[in-house]
């Protein structure tokens, strides 16, 4: 075979291949190609039997390295536990020094003149990082099952959502509609003030963000989720929740990076920040996971 005839050829069968109408295994064709007395093509039942050698292979180490990895990480957290003092004894720093200095120094330190919300923001504030993270990737593993597009979805499906839109809409439930109608101002006011009073007073992001939800939900049963994406639709909703864990992910990390480092913090009100964040990743999560069991969308 010419060069030109190979090099047109190699093209050719490039093109089918991106196409999709070749299947992977041929890539050795490529191979093939280059070095024609070096290689020749596998018929099939030397694939078959190659791909089930690797899955062998592959099933036969898998268990190994994986229980490897585990008596590493069981190895490692008890050698922790067992360098901690121990839980009860009278010299323990959790019996008469971190009360002691959550109490004295925790407004000073974290610019919360409430105890809780130093502890649970700045001391702890990892593992609500930790558990922020969860909520969001808890919604986001919904939305790889649950939401609709147009790989799921069909002219029926949206015809008949947008049947029960208007229907909801027009002849919604009257008390439901009143009671809305009324209550949603006041939850959304009462969801704002616990959020911006969590540092000085019981509340934060955890409870506002899910009486937030709270409205949220009660607001799109009323009125239909028309009326809501008017303020929280799939893009609001997926940077506003991504915007929220980023900033407080950064706020923590510049609050640890001056505390490491005995620096001035001049980061006043990052608590409320962070609780404003951590609000509004709670408010998208409630609101989310109805949303999506209910119709599939934000």
């Amino acid at each position: 075979m010419r060069k030109e005839d190979n090099k047109q050829s190699w093209r050719q069968r490039l093109v089918i291949w991106v196409d999709g109408e070749r299947e992977p295994k041929d890539r050795s064709l490529f191979v093939m190609e280059r070095h024609p007395h070096r290689f020749s093509r596998p018929t099939d039942q030397e694939f078959e039997t190659r791909e089930k050698r690797r899955l062998k292979n592959f099933f036969n180490w898998y268990p190994i390295a994986a229980a490897g990895i585990c008596v590493a990480l069981v190895a490692i957290m008890l050698l922790a536990v067992l360098e901690m003092p121990k839980f009860g004894e009278a010299d323990n720093p959790t019996n008469n020094e971190v009360s002691e200095h959550y109490l004295e120094y925790g407004e000073e330190e974290t610019g919360a003149s409430n105890a809780v919300t130093a502890m649970i923001i700045s001391y702890r504030g990892f593992d609500t990082l930790g558990e922020s993270c969860v909520l969001f990737l808890a919604v986001t593993s919904v939305m790889m099952l649950l939401l609709r597009d147009k790989k799921n979805t069909d002219e029926r499906d949206l015809e008949r959502l947008a049947r029960e839109d208007a229907v909801l809409e027009q002849h919604g439930d009257v008390i439901l509609r009143q009671a809305g109608l009324i209550l949603t101002p006041f939850i959304f006011l009462f969801a704002i003030y616990v959020l911006l009073n969590g540092e000085v007073s019981p509340g934060g992001g955890f409870s506002g963000g899910a009486i937030l939800g709270a409205g949220l939900i009660l607001f799109s049963c009323a009125f239909g989720p028309r009326r809501v994406r008017i303020i929280m639709n799939r893009q609001i909703y997926s940077a506003a929740r991504t915007f929220c864990l980023v900033l407080y992910a950064l706020l923590y990390g510049a609050y640890i990076f001056i505390g490491a480092n005995g620096l001035p913090n001049y980061l006043e009100g990052m608590i409320l920040l962070i609780d404003m964040a951590v609000g509004l990743v709670v408010a998208c999560t409630v609101y989310g996971f109805y949303a999506l069991f209910a119709r599939g969308e934000i």
